[in-house]
């Protein structure tokens, strides 16, 4: 929710806020539906894997098990996302690698920053405010 706080007043959403929310929740809709290819409502770590390839993120095998875990939906059926998972996983990705970017201007794959570079750009995925 934090990409999508008032600037003016970070205590709420205005129209403008809102609606862009719902067009990216919509836009993340169509995603899930395009890969949750045997139609279960949820993403499986295949189908999570060729969700975020499609949008640019290729996450090695370690961090995909590590998302699985994180954001597993707690079915008891281990491996699976909801869309409530996936959206906010999928938002993760793309904003952690956006920011990596900023720091990778040729995308290398590799950057060099700080500590506290580090701890500014992952602080607010982490922290509500």
């Amino acid at each position: 929710m934090f990409l999508f706080k008032n600037s003016n007043n970070p205590l709420r959403i205005g129209p403008n806020e809102f609606a862009a929310l719902w067009s990216c929740l919509g836009q993340w809709r169509g995603i899930f539906e395009r890969f949750d290819r045997d139609r279960s409502g949820k993403i499986d770590s295949m189908e999570l894997k060729d969700a975020l390839l499609s949008l640019g993120f290729a996450v090695p095998p370690s961090v995909l098990q590590l998302l699985m875990s994180k954001y597993d939906d707690g079915s008891g059926r281990r491996g699976e996302l909801n869309f409530d998972s996936f959206v906010e996983c999928g938002m993760i990705v793309k904003g952690l690698t956006e920011k990596f970017k900023e720091k990778d201007p040729r995308y290398t794959g590799s950057a060099t920053l700080t500590y506290e570079t580090f701890m500014t750009m992952i602080m607010p995925f982490l922290v509500s405010y």
